[in-house]
């Protein structure tokens, strides 16, 4: 225990002059790394006899005590999971099974090894970029560096050239572990990147000769195999943890490792399914670059003591064979996966299997219904934002009548709609408004380096407002519409993307689209264009697509230009990345390849 001399004043505040006492807090108190709290952050103040009890709002050694752990840290978690679980198998990939304890022993040979180099660097918390294929590395790599209290910066394989780069300048990454795979690519740009003092390479052929800054990932890795004797605490940094990218550049969220209460949260809400009713062993082919899965997939799969199935992607040829190998009773998806399998055409194998459930977000209420039907799995969908600042699960699905819904707040969370002036809508499909959330848990978000602008506003009370938009109904359940830069205005009636794709979809011959605004170059008048992927090319023609749209949707939402593409940009999400398709609207090559239902209906 610290303790130090402080001193309470009193001053005048605001323009009235009314006096408030303010106490003094001694630096060496205030700059340890054990200090909970940060600069104008809301406390709880108790007079307890003749003593001042300062709080945080919401205690968090009360919420790790509920939930049996001393500290919400990844480091604690791992440790304590290898000592009560052993040999119990918790992670799967092709042909390897590590155990709780092997996941723990080979996170430590890679913790002790970096705190070697560390010392040798003389570089005390490190940011430190991970660039690896999906791979059990990956979550090694990320448990050992929470381990020795260094910054985690994950970034997707899958992300452009030039968005690594990117973040690789804006998270001032100081040492980078990277894959040969894409160490390939990066060498090129080596000199862009002042800031790297070191290059850890993973896979590298025998015939590489390494440059002076340059370290084989092998001589890393240490015998030792202990638990680091570092000091981790909730309110330690963890990680930054970059948004995918879906209407701009990413935004890096500062992450603290309280945020690992997220994860169980979810794995807490699994348990309204019954006892023993929720999932064992969840196939995984989503990123673990990705926050997602790694805070609400594996966190959760790890303290509730079950297993997890990783893949190096999502392959739809090979899905039904690995389910069938793997025997998992839990498929976690993107809603792009789920547009894929109902897109196969029927096996033996898509009705004789292990799931019940399938986990994740953005599943379309028509691909909902069509996976509950064919294949016999419970869609459980999520809502949730890399921000960290609201989780909504959706348990009861279609049995309950909810299907399309992204469910009520998990436990600890609070979320309402509210109108553009910030009061609060009643529930109903009319109301539509943005999707406002607040953590019970302290969890709050603080981005890194932030340089562009971000719809996420944080307003009064610790409300969020998210730049999401939907609706709740009579019992509480949120429906997800759209986000802000997805919302359309025609003849005073406002509209969403998604309502004109969900459309489009439904016609047999469609595959997915993506809708959007852009400008009529004769009348600088806001038009719709459509991009549409094909199940067959040439299967469908414009006027036939157009017709099917006119005949089901309002005439103020039918798109005028219509694109037939291969396929449509995504982040590592797979949510379409809309400014991509309106930054091609000013490539002539593009425009002379776009049906314009206006000018050919004249012809």
């Amino acid at each position: 225990m610290k303790s130090g001399k402080g001193k309470i004043s009193k001053k005048k505040s605001g323009n009235r002059g009314y006096s408030s006492l303010w106490v003094y807090i001694p630096s060496k108190i205030s700059k340890d790394p054990s200090f909970p709290f940060r600069d104008k952050e809301e406390v709880n103040v108790e007079l307890r006899g003749g003593s001042i009890i300062i709080k945080k709002s919401y205690d968090l050694h009360e919420i790790t005590e509920r939930f049996g752990i001393e500290d919400a840290t990844v480091a604690r978690i791992v440790e304590d999971k290898a000592l009560l679980n052993k040999g119990l198998p918790f992670l799967y990939f092709k042909d390897q099974v590590y155990s709780y304890q092997d996941v723990n022993n080979i996170s430590n040979r890679y913790a002790n090894g970096l705190l070697k180099l560390l010392e040798k660097l003389k570089l005390k918390t490190p940011k430190i970029a991970v660039l690896f294929p999906n791979c059990p590395e990956i979550l090694f790599t990320w448990f050992a560096i929470a381990k020795i209290g260094a910054m985690f910066v994950s970034i997707n394989m899958s992300f452009r050239l030039s968005i690594i780069e990117y973040i690789l300048k804006n998270s001032d990454t100081e040492i980078i572990i990277i894959d040969y795979e894409f160490y390939k690519f990066f060498k090129e740009y080596r000199d862009n990147y002042k800031n790297i003092s070191t290059i850890i390479i993973r896979n590298v052929p025998k015939t590489h000769i390494f440059n002076d800054d340059e370290i084989d990932f092998n001589e890393i890795i240490s015998e030792d195999d202990s638990n680091p004797n570092i000091d981790i605490r909730s309110h330690s940094p963890l990680e930054i943890s970059y948004t995918s990218g879906t209407t701009g550049n990413p935004k890096g969220v500062f992450y603290w490792n309280f945020y690992t209460l997220s994860g169980i949260t979810v794995g807490r809400e699994f348990e309204e399914l019954g006892p023993g009713l929720g999932p064992n062993k969840f196939y995984c082919p989503l990123p673990l670059a990705q926050a997602l899965a790694r805070y609400l997939i594996v966190i959760p799969a790890m303290y509730y003591n079950k297993s997890i199935v990783l893949t190096e992607k999502f392959d739809v040829n090979t899905f039904w064979d690995d389910i069938d190998r793997y025997k998992p009773d839990c498929f976690c998806y993107y809603s792009a996966y789920l547009s894929e399998l109902v897109n196969q055409p029927p096996s033996e194998k898509e009705r004789k299997h292990s799931i019940k459930y399938a986990f994740g977000p953005g599943a379309l209420k028509t691909i909902w219904d069509t996976i509950e039907r064919r294949f016999g799995i419970q869609i459980i969908e999520f809502w949730t934002l890399i921000e960290g600042v609201g989780i909504a699960m959706n348990i009861l699905g279609s049995k309950g009548g909810k299907s399309g819904s992204v469910g009520k707040p998990a436990k600890g969370y609070e979320i309402k709609i509210v109108d553009s002036k910030g009061n609060e809508l009643p529930p109903g499909r009319d109301n539509i408004g943005e999707i406002c959330s607040r953590a019970k848990l302290p969890v709050q978000f603080e981005y890194y380096n932030l340089e562009d602008d971000t719809s996420m506003k944080i307003g009064p009370d610790r409300w969020v407002f998210t730049g999401d938009f939907g609706y709740k109904d009579h019992e509480g359940y949120i429906y997800f519409l759209g986000r802000k830069d997805d919302m359309i205005e025609r003849n005073n009636e406002i509209f969403f993307a998604m309502d004109v794709e969900r459309v489009a979809n439904s016609h047999p011959l469609v595959v997915e689209s993506a809708v959007f605004e852009v400008i009529d170059k004769t009348t600088q008048k806001k038009e719709l264009k459509i991009c549409v992927v094909q199940k067959k090319k040439g299967a469908l023609s414009y006027e036939q697509l157009y017709e099917f749209m006119k005949e089901k949707l309002a005439y103020f939402m039918v798109p005028r230009y219509i694109e037939f593409r291969t396929e449509i940009p995504k982040n590592p999400n797979q949510f379409i990345q809309r400014f991509l398709l309106k930054e091609e609207w000013l490539d002539e090559d593009i425009v002379a390849n776009t049906y314009d239902a206006v000018k050919n209906r004249k012809k």
